[in-house]
Formats: C-alpha cells, structure tokens, sequence
C-alpha cells in the first residue's frame, strides 16, 4: 500500500469516529439535557436520533419512567401508648429535567433523600 492509500484511510476512520461521537439518542423512556461546556443549552428532545458537537458538548440522560422510593417500615407510638408500624412508598417522576438537573445535580440519590425528609 502506498502512502496515500494509507492517508486515505486514516481520514476515513476520523471521520467514521468524529460522526459516531456526535449522534446520540433518546428514547421514549428517557428525559435529555444537553450542555455546552457544562451550561444547560437544551432540554426538551422528542425520541430519535440527534446530534451534538463532540468534545463541545455533552448529553446526559435520565429516567422519564414512574419511580419508587419504597421506605422501611418505622415503629411508632400512639397517644394510647399503642405501636404501630407505618410502611409508605411514594411513586414520583421527573416532569421538569433542567430545574430537575439544577436542583438535584442530576443525581436521584439526592432526589430520594428530599423526597424521604419532606415525608418524614
């Protein structure tokens, strides 16, 4: 092979990775935010297939789906000095990613952890 060949191909498979690592895809079950250098630039995409400026730009995904947070079951007393144990679990979704991601972090460990105190 001659060197051109060899050129030829390299500039291929630059091209091949820079398209590969700028699609990416969101679907049904999924919410997604993209960012600019770590700024939220957009958050509102429908399922398919869409496109970012690699190294630029980064995409985070979260769970669109219906969520549990199952809590243990607490003992407690009554007036009448009666136990009594308390088992909850509360079904919660994300309806507004980008104050979601600004609030949380994007981590829905956080997300939980409110959710838990504001119960309790």
């Amino acid at each position: 092979m001659n060197s051109s060949k060899i050129g030829f191909l390299i500039a291929v498979a630059v091209v091949v990775i820079l398209f590969l690592s700028s699609v990416f895809t969101v679907s049904e079950r999924e919410l997604a935010i993209k960012f600019r250098l770590g700024k939220i630039i957009k958050a509102d995409y429908q399922p398919g297939l869409h496109f970012e400026i690699p190294f630029i730009n980064n995409v985070r995904k979260f769970d669109k789906r219906i969520l549990t947070l199952d809590a243990r079951p607490a003992n407690y007393l009554t007036k009448e000095k009666k136990n009594v144990n308390v088992d909850f679990f509360v079904k919660w979704r994300i309806n507004n990613v980008s104050m979601y991601y600004t609030a949380m972090s994007g981590e829905e460990r956080k997300a939980m952890e409110r959710i838990y105190t504001t119960i309790n």
